[in-house]
Protein backbone atom coordinates (compact mmCIF):
# COMPACT_ATOMS: atom_id res chain seq x y z
CA UNK A 1 0.00 0.00 0.00
CA UNK A 2 2.83 2.37 0.87
CA UNK A 3 4.43 1.72 -2.52
CA UNK A 4 1.16 2.47 -4.31
CA UNK A 5 0.63 5.74 -2.39
CA UNK A 6 4.23 6.74 -3.03
CA UNK A 7 3.73 6.18 -6.74
CA UNK A 8 0.58 8.34 -6.63
CA UNK A 9 2.55 11.12 -4.93
CA UNK A 10 5.28 10.83 -7.55
CA UNK A 11 2.78 11.01 -10.41
CA UNK A 12 1.02 14.07 -8.98
CA UNK A 13 4.38 15.75 -8.43
CA UNK A 14 5.42 14.85 -11.99
CA UNK A 15 2.30 16.49 -13.42
CA UNK A 16 2.95 19.60 -11.35
CA UNK A 17 6.58 19.68 -12.49
CA UNK A 18 5.66 19.14 -16.15
CA UNK A 19 3.11 21.96 -16.11
CA UNK A 20 5.36 24.30 -14.13
CA UNK A 21 8.33 23.74 -16.41
CA UNK A 22 6.16 24.16 -19.49
CA UNK A 23 4.64 27.44 -18.26
CA UNK A 24 7.99 28.89 -17.17
CA UNK A 25 9.64 27.89 -20.46
CA UNK A 26 6.77 29.41 -22.44
CA UNK A 27 7.25 32.65 -20.51
CA UNK A 28 10.98 32.53 -21.24
CA UNK A 29 10.30 32.02 -24.95
CA UNK A 30 8.00 35.04 -24.95
CA UNK A 31 10.10 37.36 -22.80
CA UNK A 32 13.42 36.57 -24.48
CA UNK A 33 12.10 36.38 -28.06
CA UNK A 34 13.26 32.81 -28.70
CA UNK A 35 13.03 32.08 -32.41
CA UNK A 36 10.16 29.93 -33.62
CA UNK A 37 12.03 29.06 -36.84
CA UNK A 38 11.32 25.43 -37.74
CA UNK A 39 9.46 25.03 -34.43
CA UNK A 40 12.52 25.72 -32.25
CA UNK A 41 10.58 27.50 -29.50
CA UNK A 42 7.88 24.81 -29.43
CA UNK A 43 10.42 22.02 -29.18
CA UNK A 44 12.12 23.89 -26.35
CA UNK A 45 8.86 24.19 -24.38
CA UNK A 46 7.99 20.52 -24.86
CA UNK A 47 11.52 19.30 -24.12
CA UNK A 48 11.96 21.26 -20.87
CA UNK A 49 8.44 20.40 -19.76
CA UNK A 50 9.28 16.71 -20.12
CA UNK A 51 12.55 17.20 -18.25
CA UNK A 52 10.70 19.00 -15.47
CA UNK A 53 8.15 16.22 -15.28
CA UNK A 54 10.84 13.51 -15.12
CA UNK A 55 12.84 15.29 -12.40
CA UNK A 56 9.67 15.95 -10.38
CA UNK A 57 8.68 12.29 -10.68
CA UNK A 58 11.98 11.22 -9.08
CA UNK A 59 11.78 13.91 -6.39
CA UNK A 60 8.19 13.00 -5.52
CA UNK A 61 8.99 9.28 -5.28
CA UNK A 62 12.08 9.78 -3.10
CA UNK A 63 10.29 12.14 -0.70
CA UNK A 64 7.21 9.91 -0.48
CA UNK A 65 9.29 6.81 0.25
CA UNK A 66 11.34 8.66 2.87
CA UNK A 67 8.20 9.90 4.65
CA UNK A 68 6.58 6.46 4.38
CA UNK A 69 9.53 4.98 6.24
CA UNK A 70 8.64 7.04 9.33
CA UNK A 71 5.48 4.97 9.77
CA UNK A 72 3.22 8.00 9.99
CA UNK A 73 0.48 9.03 7.47
CA UNK A 74 2.42 10.53 4.64
CA UNK A 75 0.41 10.72 1.37
CA UNK A 76 -1.10 14.18 1.68
CA UNK A 77 1.92 15.67 3.43
CA UNK A 78 4.39 14.35 0.88
CA UNK A 79 2.17 15.31 -2.06
CA UNK A 80 1.66 18.88 -0.81
CA UNK A 81 5.33 19.26 0.11
CA UNK A 82 6.75 18.08 -3.19
CA UNK A 83 4.17 19.81 -5.41
CA UNK A 84 4.47 23.01 -3.39
CA UNK A 85 8.25 22.92 -3.63
CA UNK A 86 8.09 22.42 -7.39
CA UNK A 87 5.60 25.27 -7.85
CA UNK A 88 7.63 27.55 -5.55
CA UNK A 89 10.84 26.80 -7.41
CA UNK A 90 9.12 27.47 -10.73
CA UNK A 91 7.75 30.78 -9.43
CA UNK A 92 11.23 31.83 -8.24
CA UNK A 93 12.77 31.00 -11.63
CA UNK A 94 10.01 32.88 -13.43
CA UNK A 95 10.55 35.93 -11.19
CA UNK A 96 14.29 35.98 -11.91
CA UNK A 97 13.67 35.61 -15.64
CA UNK A 98 11.13 38.42 -15.52
CA UNK A 99 13.48 40.78 -13.68
CA UNK A 100 16.31 40.12 -16.15
CA UNK A 101 14.20 40.30 -19.32
CA UNK A 102 14.06 43.25 -21.70
CA UNK A 103 10.55 44.68 -21.87
CA UNK A 104 10.20 47.60 -24.28
CA UNK A 105 8.61 50.72 -22.81
CA UNK A 106 5.36 51.96 -24.30
CA UNK A 107 3.19 55.04 -24.46
CA UNK A 108 -0.54 54.31 -24.52
CA UNK A 109 0.28 50.71 -25.32
CA UNK A 110 2.41 51.53 -28.38
CA UNK A 111 6.07 50.52 -28.60
CA UNK A 112 8.63 53.24 -29.23
CA UNK A 113 11.62 53.98 -31.42
CA UNK A 114 14.41 56.27 -30.34
CA UNK A 115 15.21 58.96 -32.91
CA UNK A 116 18.58 60.68 -32.62
CA UNK A 117 20.20 63.49 -34.59
CA UNK A 118 23.99 63.61 -34.43
CA UNK A 119 25.57 67.00 -35.11
CA UNK A 120 29.12 66.50 -36.38
CA UNK A 121 32.01 68.77 -35.35
CA UNK A 122 32.32 72.18 -36.98
CA UNK A 123 34.67 72.28 -39.90
CA UNK A 124 33.83 68.94 -41.47
CA UNK A 125 33.37 69.69 -45.15
CA UNK A 126 32.70 66.27 -46.72
CA UNK A 127 29.12 64.97 -46.43
CA UNK A 128 29.17 61.67 -44.51
CA UNK A 129 27.16 59.87 -47.19
CA UNK A 130 29.91 60.38 -49.77
CA UNK A 131 32.45 58.27 -47.96
CA UNK A 132 31.14 55.03 -49.51
CA UNK A 133 31.82 52.96 -46.37
CA UNK A 134 29.55 51.02 -44.04
CA UNK A 135 27.78 52.85 -41.23
CA UNK A 136 26.70 51.49 -37.84
CA UNK A 137 24.31 52.78 -35.19
CA UNK A 138 23.21 50.89 -32.12
CA UNK A 139 21.53 51.39 -28.77
CA UNK A 140 22.98 49.75 -25.68
CA UNK A 141 21.58 49.01 -22.22
CA UNK A 142 24.17 49.57 -19.50
CA UNK A 143 24.05 48.29 -15.91
CA UNK A 144 26.91 48.93 -13.48
CA UNK A 145 29.01 50.50 -16.27
CA UNK A 146 28.69 47.34 -18.37
CA UNK A 147 26.75 47.02 -21.58
CA UNK A 148 24.43 44.08 -21.03
CA UNK A 149 22.40 44.19 -24.26
CA UNK A 150 22.19 46.15 -27.50
CA UNK A 151 20.15 46.53 -30.69
CA UNK A 152 21.28 47.74 -34.08
CA UNK A 153 19.45 50.63 -35.66
CA UNK A 154 19.94 52.72 -38.79
CA UNK A 155 22.33 55.61 -39.41
CA UNK A 156 20.64 57.54 -42.21
CA UNK A 157 23.59 58.98 -44.12
CA UNK A 158 21.39 59.55 -47.15
CA UNK A 159 19.32 62.02 -45.10
CA UNK A 160 22.27 64.01 -43.73
CA UNK A 161 21.79 67.77 -43.99
CA UNK A 162 23.87 70.89 -43.46
CA UNK A 163 22.72 73.44 -40.87
CA UNK A 164 24.75 76.45 -39.81
CA UNK A 165 27.92 74.98 -41.25
CA UNK A 166 27.60 71.61 -39.48
CA UNK A 167 26.44 68.25 -40.78
CA UNK A 168 23.50 66.64 -38.98
CA UNK A 169 22.98 62.90 -39.43
CA UNK A 170 19.67 61.31 -38.32
CA UNK A 171 19.46 57.82 -36.83
CA UNK A 172 16.79 55.63 -35.28
CA UNK A 173 16.55 52.36 -33.35
CA UNK A 174 13.89 50.32 -31.56
CA UNK A 175 13.69 51.21 -27.87
CA UNK A 176 13.90 47.58 -26.87
CA UNK A 177 14.23 47.72 -23.07
CA UNK A 178 13.44 49.71 -19.94
CA UNK A 179 16.50 48.38 -18.11
CA UNK A 180 19.69 50.27 -17.48
CA UNK A 181 21.14 53.46 -18.92
CA UNK A 182 20.75 54.03 -22.67
CA UNK A 183 23.98 54.42 -24.64
CA UNK A 184 24.25 55.24 -28.33
CA UNK A 185 27.18 54.59 -30.62
CA UNK A 186 27.48 55.71 -34.25
CA UNK A 187 30.30 54.82 -36.62
CA UNK A 188 31.19 55.50 -40.24
CA UNK A 189 33.66 52.88 -41.32
CA UNK A 190 36.21 52.56 -38.54
CA UNK A 191 35.60 56.08 -37.23
CA UNK A 192 33.27 56.76 -34.29
CA UNK A 193 31.23 59.92 -34.82
CA UNK A 194 29.21 59.72 -31.58
CA UNK A 195 29.18 57.80 -28.31
CA UNK A 196 26.95 59.11 -25.52
CA UNK A 197 24.77 58.14 -22.57
CA UNK A 198 21.26 59.38 -23.42
CA UNK A 199 19.36 60.70 -20.37
CA UNK A 200 16.09 59.03 -21.33
CA UNK A 201 13.79 57.80 -18.51
CA UNK A 202 13.21 54.09 -18.16
CA UNK A 203 9.58 54.70 -19.08
CA UNK A 204 9.35 57.72 -21.38
CA UNK A 205 6.25 59.87 -21.32
CA UNK A 206 4.49 62.08 -23.84
CA UNK A 207 6.91 64.94 -23.10
CA UNK A 208 9.75 62.79 -24.45
CA UNK A 209 8.08 62.75 -27.87
CA UNK A 210 9.48 66.25 -28.42
CA UNK A 211 13.11 66.92 -29.38
CA UNK A 212 15.45 67.38 -26.46
CA UNK A 213 17.99 70.15 -26.39
CA UNK A 214 21.40 69.52 -27.92
CA UNK A 215 23.63 67.57 -25.59
CA UNK A 216 25.58 66.58 -23.75
CA UNK A 217 24.96 69.29 -21.17
CA UNK A 218 28.05 69.96 -18.98
CA UNK A 219 27.46 70.44 -15.22
CA UNK A 220 26.51 73.98 -14.06
CA UNK A 221 29.55 76.25 -14.00
CA UNK A 222 31.45 74.16 -16.54
CA UNK A 223 32.34 75.42 -20.03
CA UNK A 224 29.74 74.75 -22.74
CA UNK A 225 30.19 71.72 -24.99
CA UNK A 226 32.75 72.59 -27.68
CA UNK A 227 31.71 72.84 -31.36
CA UNK A 228 34.77 70.78 -32.24
CA UNK A 229 33.01 67.72 -30.79
CA UNK A 230 29.92 65.89 -31.93
CA UNK A 231 26.66 66.58 -30.13
CA UNK A 232 23.22 65.02 -30.25
CA UNK A 233 19.54 65.43 -29.50
CA UNK A 234 16.84 62.80 -29.18
CA UNK A 235 13.15 62.03 -28.93
CA UNK A 236 10.94 58.96 -28.87
CA UNK A 237 8.24 58.25 -31.42
CA UNK A 238 5.44 55.74 -31.21
CA UNK A 239 5.48 52.79 -33.58
CA UNK A 240 2.02 52.54 -35.11
CA UNK A 241 0.46 49.10 -34.76
CA UNK A 242 0.10 47.16 -37.99
CA UNK A 243 -3.23 47.63 -39.71
CA UNK A 244 -5.82 44.96 -38.96
CA UNK A 245 -5.91 42.13 -41.47
CA UNK A 246 -8.30 42.53 -44.34
CA UNK A 247 -11.70 40.95 -44.01
CA UNK A 248 -12.76 38.58 -46.74
CA UNK A 249 -15.10 41.28 -48.04
CA UNK A 250 -12.34 43.92 -48.11
CA UNK A 251 -9.93 41.56 -49.87
CA UNK A 252 -12.53 40.66 -52.47
CA UNK A 253 -13.41 44.31 -53.03
CA UNK A 254 -9.75 45.18 -53.58
CA UNK A 255 -9.33 42.27 -55.99
CA UNK A 256 -12.46 43.29 -57.89
CA UNK A 257 -11.27 46.88 -58.13
CA UNK A 258 -7.87 45.78 -59.44
CA UNK A 259 -9.43 43.51 -62.06
CA UNK A 260 -11.84 46.26 -63.10
CA UNK A 261 -8.95 48.72 -63.47
CA UNK A 262 -7.10 46.30 -65.78
CA UNK A 263 -10.26 45.76 -67.81
CA UNK A 264 -10.97 49.49 -68.09
CA UNK A 265 -7.43 50.10 -69.31
CA UNK A 266 -8.05 48.06 -72.48
CA UNK A 267 -8.25 50.50 -75.39
CA UNK A 268 -11.57 50.64 -77.27
CA UNK A 269 -9.81 49.78 -80.54
CA UNK A 270 -7.89 46.86 -79.02
CA UNK A 271 -8.20 43.53 -80.89
CA UNK A 272 -10.93 41.13 -79.84
CA UNK A 273 -8.30 38.83 -78.36
CA UNK A 274 -7.77 41.33 -75.54
CA UNK A 275 -11.34 40.85 -74.31
CA UNK A 276 -11.83 37.15 -74.99
CA UNK A 277 -10.32 36.02 -71.64
CA UNK A 278 -13.06 37.97 -69.86
CA UNK A 279 -15.88 36.10 -71.64
CA UNK A 280 -15.32 32.73 -69.99
CA UNK A 281 -18.11 31.35 -67.80
CA UNK A 282 -15.95 31.47 -64.69
CA UNK A 283 -15.37 35.21 -64.98
CA UNK A 284 -17.28 37.65 -62.80
CA UNK A 285 -20.59 38.42 -64.43
CA UNK A 286 -20.17 42.25 -64.76
CA UNK A 287 -16.82 41.82 -66.54
CA UNK A 288 -18.17 38.99 -68.66
CA UNK A 289 -21.22 40.94 -69.80
CA UNK A 290 -19.13 44.04 -70.54
CA UNK A 291 -16.56 42.03 -72.53
CA UNK A 292 -19.26 40.36 -74.63
CA UNK A 293 -20.83 43.75 -75.34
CA UNK A 294 -17.50 45.22 -76.40
CA UNK A 295 -16.82 42.33 -78.77
CA UNK A 296 -20.27 42.07 -80.31
CA UNK A 297 -20.44 45.85 -80.63
CA UNK A 298 -17.58 45.86 -83.12
CA UNK A 299 -18.70 46.44 -86.75
CA UNK A 300 -16.82 43.39 -88.10
CA UNK A 301 -16.60 41.24 -85.01
CA UNK A 302 -17.72 38.12 -86.92
CA UNK A 303 -14.88 38.45 -89.42
CA UNK A 304 -12.30 39.21 -86.72
CA UNK A 305 -13.58 36.36 -84.57
CA UNK A 306 -13.52 33.99 -87.53
CA UNK A 307 -9.89 34.85 -88.22
CA UNK A 308 -9.02 34.02 -84.61
CA UNK A 309 -10.74 30.62 -84.95
CA UNK A 310 -8.16 29.76 -87.60
CA UNK A 311 -5.20 31.26 -85.72
CA UNK A 312 -2.00 29.25 -85.62
CA UNK A 313 -1.99 29.75 -81.84
CA UNK A 314 -4.37 27.07 -80.62
CA UNK A 315 -5.14 29.08 -77.47
CA UNK A 316 -6.40 32.01 -79.56
CA UNK A 317 -8.54 29.65 -81.64
CA UNK A 318 -9.79 27.94 -78.50
CA UNK A 319 -10.82 31.24 -76.90
CA UNK A 320 -12.62 32.43 -80.05
CA UNK A 321 -14.61 29.20 -80.40
CA UNK A 322 -15.44 29.04 -76.71
CA UNK A 323 -16.73 32.61 -76.99
CA UNK A 324 -19.38 31.45 -79.43
CA UNK A 325 -20.30 28.65 -77.05
CA UNK A 326 -20.67 31.11 -74.16
CA UNK A 327 -22.93 33.58 -76.02
CA UNK A 328 -26.46 33.66 -74.57
CA UNK A 329 -27.98 34.03 -78.04
CA UNK A 330 -25.46 33.38 -80.84
CA UNK A 331 -26.48 34.77 -84.23
CA UNK A 332 -26.69 32.59 -87.36
CA UNK A 333 -23.99 34.85 -88.89
CA UNK A 334 -21.50 32.90 -86.77
CA UNK A 335 -22.27 29.62 -88.55
CA UNK A 336 -19.97 30.27 -91.58
CA UNK A 337 -16.83 31.05 -89.52
CA UNK A 338 -17.44 28.04 -87.25
CA UNK A 339 -17.91 25.91 -90.37
CA UNK A 340 -14.61 27.25 -91.71
CA UNK A 341 -12.99 26.37 -88.38
CA UNK A 342 -14.36 22.84 -88.81
CA UNK A 343 -12.75 22.54 -92.25
CA UNK A 344 -9.47 23.81 -90.77
CA UNK A 345 -9.74 21.21 -88.00
CA UNK A 346 -10.33 18.43 -90.54
CA UNK A 347 -7.16 19.52 -92.38
CA UNK A 348 -5.20 19.39 -89.13
CA UNK A 349 -6.52 15.90 -88.36
CA UNK A 350 -5.44 14.68 -91.79
CA UNK A 351 -1.98 16.12 -91.13
CA UNK A 352 -1.82 14.29 -87.79
CA UNK A 353 -2.82 11.02 -89.45
CA UNK A 354 -0.08 11.49 -92.05
CA UNK A 355 2.54 12.07 -89.34
CA UNK A 356 4.30 9.07 -87.87
CA UNK A 357 4.97 8.57 -84.19
CA UNK A 358 8.69 9.00 -84.87
CA UNK A 359 8.04 12.41 -86.49
CA UNK A 360 5.91 13.60 -83.55
CA UNK A 361 6.91 11.53 -80.49
CA UNK A 362 5.22 13.94 -78.08
CA UNK A 363 1.89 13.88 -79.97
CA UNK A 364 1.84 17.67 -80.11
CA UNK A 365 -0.27 17.61 -83.28
CA UNK A 366 -2.90 15.42 -81.61
CA UNK A 367 -2.93 17.71 -78.56
CA UNK A 368 -3.53 20.72 -80.83
CA UNK A 369 -6.43 18.89 -82.52
CA UNK A 370 -7.88 17.85 -79.15
CA UNK A 371 -7.95 21.43 -77.83
CA UNK A 372 -9.40 22.91 -81.01
CA UNK A 373 -12.01 20.12 -81.30
CA UNK A 374 -13.23 20.61 -77.73
CA UNK A 375 -13.67 24.35 -78.33
CA UNK A 376 -15.26 23.74 -81.76
CA UNK A 377 -17.82 21.41 -80.20
CA UNK A 378 -18.69 24.10 -77.64
CA UNK A 379 -19.48 26.50 -80.51
CA UNK A 380 -21.30 23.82 -82.53
CA UNK A 381 -23.59 22.81 -79.66
CA UNK A 382 -24.58 26.43 -79.08
CA UNK A 383 -25.23 27.14 -82.78
CA UNK A 384 -27.26 23.93 -83.28
CA UNK A 385 -29.44 24.70 -80.28
CA UNK A 386 -29.87 28.46 -80.69
CA UNK A 387 -29.19 29.32 -84.35
CA UNK A 388 -30.19 26.22 -86.34
CA UNK A 389 -26.70 25.23 -87.44
CA UNK A 390 -26.07 21.75 -88.85
CA UNK A 391 -22.54 20.44 -88.52
CA UNK A 392 -23.26 16.72 -88.86
CA UNK A 393 -21.30 16.22 -92.15
CA UNK A 394 -18.18 17.80 -90.66
CA UNK A 395 -18.56 15.86 -87.41
CA UNK A 396 -18.97 12.62 -89.39
CA UNK A 397 -15.71 13.24 -91.27
CA UNK A 398 -13.93 14.08 -88.01
CA UNK A 399 -15.13 10.81 -86.49
CA UNK A 400 -13.82 8.88 -89.48
CA UNK A 401 -10.41 10.62 -89.22
CA UNK A 402 -10.20 10.12 -85.45
CA UNK A 403 -10.38 6.33 -85.87
CA UNK A 404 -7.04 6.26 -87.70
CA UNK A 405 -4.59 7.08 -84.89
CA UNK A 406 -5.47 4.43 -82.33
CA UNK A 407 -2.11 5.06 -80.66
CA UNK A 408 -3.18 8.56 -79.57
CA UNK A 409 -5.16 8.73 -76.36
CA UNK A 410 -6.15 12.32 -77.14
CA UNK A 411 -7.62 11.36 -80.52
CA UNK A 412 -9.45 8.34 -79.11
CA UNK A 413 -10.83 9.69 -75.84
CA UNK A 414 -11.30 13.38 -76.59
CA UNK A 415 -12.24 13.35 -80.30
CA UNK A 416 -13.50 9.91 -81.32
CA UNK A 417 -15.51 9.32 -78.16
CA UNK A 418 -17.22 12.75 -78.29
CA UNK A 419 -17.84 12.70 -82.05
CA UNK A 420 -19.34 9.20 -81.87
CA UNK A 421 -21.69 10.20 -79.06
CA UNK A 422 -23.03 13.35 -80.75
CA UNK A 423 -23.42 11.72 -84.17
CA UNK A 424 -25.65 9.12 -82.56
CA UNK A 425 -27.59 11.80 -80.66
CA UNK A 426 -27.97 14.21 -83.59
CA UNK A 427 -28.15 11.91 -86.62
CA UNK A 428 -28.80 8.42 -85.27
CA UNK A 429 -25.44 7.11 -86.52
CA UNK A 430 -24.62 4.01 -84.51
CA UNK A 431 -21.08 3.85 -83.02
CA UNK A 432 -18.66 1.21 -84.26
CA UNK A 433 -17.59 -1.50 -81.82
CA UNK A 434 -14.22 0.17 -81.30
CA UNK A 435 -15.62 3.62 -80.51
CA UNK A 436 -15.07 4.51 -76.83
CA UNK A 437 -18.33 4.65 -74.84
CA UNK A 438 -19.47 8.02 -73.45
CA UNK A 439 -18.28 8.85 -69.95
Amino acid sequence: MKILLSLCTALITAVAGLLTAGVVTAAYVDWYNVSSFEGASGYMIIGLALVGGAVSLVVGLVVALAMAATGRPFFWWSTLATSGAILGFGAAVALVLYLLADFPPTIDGQELRLEVEIRLPAGQTVPPGESGVDSVFFLGSMVDHTQRASRYGTLKLDQARMENGRWIVPAEVLLFTSRGLRSIDARIGEKSIAGFIVPLPAHPGKADEQWSGWGPQPPPGSPSWPETESSYRFRVQRIPPPPPPETEEEYQARQDAAEQAVFDAIAPDAPISAWLPYTMSWQKEPLRVAAIQRITGRADFVGELGALMLDADMRQAEAALHFVGELPAPDHSLIPPVTAAGHDLIGRMKKVNATSEEQDPSYEGAADVMIRFSAWMSAVRALREKAGGDFVPQLQEMLHLSRVRTDSLAMQQEVRRVASYYLQAWAGVEPLPGDPPPK
